[in-house]
């Protein structure tokens, strides 16, 4: 993971447990911002979450998956010992100052980042493609593109049509991509487990 000057997506997220509904968002991200990678950061701990199962074994179920080329489990929040996304993008610009960096997110991350510790050097920092959600409604699309965040930032909105240009722009820069919609859910796959 250090070849220099890539674009890189980083997706990032508890992965508890990872399913194909997050391939699917990786996978649009690849295609859709033209990026050479996408490195998948298991949180060690969301702060904003309950306590989560082992780091260990949400890393299996994102290597489960069976990652396709150009993607790669990144350890970097664990190494670096950060919990909070703005210290971790802070960091992963000083290790690799040559990669051009897009931070993934779900449309629902959007709606919430005004709660997120440093939320506005995270806008300012790198771009963000915001990804609607698998299983997603219209109606949560709307709230998402009328949140805070996005109503502030919204002269840095990249149009879709533009999308694979995003890495190359300077930050605030951010896009919103609404591909085919697959309707796994975390959440969905712990109800089902819990009752099987």
């Amino acid at each position: 993971m250090s070849n220099d000057g890539q674009t890189i997506g980083l997706f990032g997220g508890s992965f508890n447990p990872a399913h194909r509904g997050h391939l699917h968002v990786a996978q649009c991200g690849l295609q859709q911002l033209d990026l050479d990678r996408i490195w998948w950061m298991v949180s060690p701990q969301n702060p904003l979450k309950p306590k989560q199962p082992a780091y260990e074994k949400r890393v299996k179920s994102v290597r489960d998956l069976g990652l396709p080329p150009r993607m790669n489990i990144s350890h970097m929040e664990r190494e670096f010992g950060t919990q909070f996304t703005v210290d971790t993008l802070r960091l992963a610009k000083k290790r690799w100052p040559r990669h051009h960096f897009v931070f993934l997110m779900g449309a629902d991350n959007l709606r919430q980042i005004t709660q997120w510790k440093g939320w506005r050097e995270i806008m300012e920092s790198v771009p963000i493609a915001v990804i609607a959600r698998p299983g997603q409604k219209s109606s949560d699309t709307l709230k998402a593109r009328l949140s805070p965040a996005a109503r502030q930032y919204n002269f840095a909105r990249i149009p879709e049509t533009q999308s694979h240009t995003l890495a190359w722009h300077k930050a605030p820069a951010w896009t919103y991509l609404t591909p085919p919609l697959n309707p796994l859910s975390s959440t969905a796959i712990r109800e089902n487990t819990k009752t099987s």
